[in-house]
Order: structure tokens, then C-alpha cells, then sequence
């Protein structure tokens, strides 16, 4: 028979104790990391005569649950009367889905414009105020877009020194007294652009940061593509902890047949979609597909 030494027998103790202990707190820290959301599906509705009527809002939130889309960016329209976004905002609260305020224009970030921006989130602020809570947006977004205008290629860094200025007023304006998610619709290729006044910061770095959620205009037809010219934006997103949908386009594009899924159709698109999902869920910071938009998505060809 043989016998263990005490010097041995302390270790052996020990190495149990430590085990155990290191046992109970990957126990406790597996249980205490809440669940990852699913990546969710979204889409844009502009045009807001779609929601005017009982039955065009059906319509609209039908489509919404086959395609199992969990929000819809709709257009704010301040001659539409608010009935018309109470209704259609109680019956997508209904279904799941949430609705943001969407509007946003090139020229908003000139200096004239800029009361616009002060203009939508007040419209919306005071929606909010004045309905049920299962009546209210739940986020704010814009869709600027200078890059289309002949100052972009004459002054580059003057318009994109506006468009900062611009998207910082958006983002005070919104957040102040305010629980509303704070979104823009940007361009994949921001990294690209140095800010006027650093050269150490990247536009998307600068914009980013300061809004709650991205969703990025990745308009690719192909999964490898649009993974591959996303990955510094979500890798950025991950670090800063922050939220990015990357989009799918579904209306015909003149910037080639590679752009978007309207050639294709719905099937091809769904295919890719899963594979941009399987690809992308690994990251902190991706948060969904984005389809633009309503309107082209629900016209695709099967």
C-alpha cells in the first residue's frame, strides 16, 4: 500500500480548490452574459401614401411579417396627418416590428438647409409627445448623401466638413431629452476620407462614433463582396461598440449588374442574404440587413 506524502496530499487539495473555484466562474460569467439579439431584417418605406389607408398599411405590415422584417425606416412627411403614424405604428408594435423616423437630403448640409435637420427631430420629438407609447417611433434616422453634389468634387473638404457639422447637429438635436435610437444611412467607403481638420481620422471613424447605429449602403449582389467591404466599419463598430446594418439594393442601379438584386430576384437574394448572416454574426456590432427598399424588395421578381 502506498502512501501519499502531506507535501503531495496539500497539493493535490489545492489544485482541486483552484479547479473548482475556476469551475463557478466561467458558471457565473456564462450565465450572466445576456444573449446576443438576433441580427434583424429592415427596410426603408418612402413613400408614405403606402400607409395612408387601412388596407395599404395591411399590405405594408403583411409583407413585413413573410419577410420576417423587424423595422421599417418610413419617411416623415409633415403634411401627412399623425393619425396616419399612429395607426400604422400601433399595428406594427402589434407584429413585432419597430418603426424609425426617416427623412434626409443631400443639400441638408448646407448651411441654409441645416434647419431641416433641427425641423425633422422637432416634428418627431413632438409626435412622440403627443401619442401612446405604443403609438411612437423608437428611432431617428438620416439619409444626407452629399457626395451627389458638384461641391463634393469642387470643395471636398469644405462639404465634408459641412456634412460633420451637419451630422453633429443631428445628433444633439436627437438626443437631447430623448431615448430615440440615432441612426444614418452612409456610404461603405467613408474609410477612405480623412476629416479636413485631422488626418488621423476617418470619416466613417468620426461618424460612427457619435450615432448609435449605422446602417451601411454596402450594395452588393454577392455575399463575399458585401462582407468584404464591410469589415472595416464592423470591425470599427466592434471596437466602439456600436450597431451597423449592412445593406442589400433591390431597385435597378445604374453603377452596374453587380450592385443589386433586382436582376437576380428574391430566391437569389434570400441565398445570399443567409450567407451574409452566417458570415457576419460573429461580430458584436452587426446588427442586421437593411433591404432598400420596401418598394423595389416587394416588386423583385421571385
Amino acid at each position: 500500500m502506498k502512501f501519499i506524502n502531506r507535501s503531495s496530499s496539500r497539493i493535490l487539495i489545492t489544485y482541486i480548490i483552484v479547479t473548482v473555484l475556476l469551475l463557478s466562474v466561467v458558471s457565473t460569467a456564462c450565465e450572466a452574459a445576456p444573449p446576443r439579439p438576433n441580427p434583424m431584417k429592415a427596410t426603408w418605406l418612402w413613400d408614405t401614401s403606402l400607409i395612408s389607408t387601412v388596407e395599404n398599411r395591411q399590405t405594408v405590415l403583411q409583407f413585413a411579417k413573410e419577410q420576417s422584417i423587424g423595422r421599417i425606416y418610413v419617411q416623415v412627411n409633415p403634411d401627412v396627418d399623425k393619425s396616419t403614424y399612429r395607426a400604422f405604428i400601433q399595428e406594427a408594435a402589434q407584429a413585432g416590428i419597430q418603426i424609425h423616423a426617416l427623412d434626409g437630403a443631400p443639400n441638408w448640409i448646407r448651411s441654409d438647409q441645416q434647419q431641416q435637420i433641427v425641423s425633422l427631430v422637432k416634428w418627431v420629438k413632438d409626435y412622440n409627445a403627443s401619442v401612446l407609447e405604443n403609438e411612437r417611433f423608437t428611432g431617428i434616422q438620416v439619409d444626407i448623401e452629399p457626395y451627389v453634389l458638384p461641391e463634393w468634387h469642387n470643395e471636398r473638404d469644405v462639404t465634408v466638413s459641412s456634412w460633420i457639422t451637419a451630422m453633429t447637429l443631428f445628433t444633439n438635436e436627437a438626443r437631447q431629452d430623448s431615448t430615440l435610437t440615432v441612426s444614418a444611412a452612409l456610404p461603405f467607403w467613408l474609410h477612405q476620407i480623412t476629416i479636413p481638420d485631422d488626418s488621423s481620422v476617418r470619416l466613417n471613424a468620426k461618424f460612427i462614433s457619435m450615432l448609435d447605429e449605422v446602417t451601411l449602403m454596402s450594395y452588393r449582389d454577392k455575399a463575399e463582396a458585401l462582407i468584404e467591404i464591410t469589415a472595416d466599419d464592423l470591425a470599427l463598430a466592434d471596437r466602439l461598440g456600436k450597431k451597423i446594418f449592412v445593406g442589400v439594393e433591390t431597385n435597378p442601379s445604374y453603377e452596374g449588374a453587380f450592385v443589386s438584386f433586382y436582376e437576380e430576384g428574391r430566391t437569389a437574394m434570400n441565398t445570399q442574404l443567409t450567407l451574409i448572416d452566417d458570415a457576419l454574426k460573429g461580430h458584436a456590432s452587426y446588427a442586421g440587413i437593411a433591404v432598400h427598399d420596401y418598394t423595389g424588395w416587394k416588386n423583385l421578381k421571385p
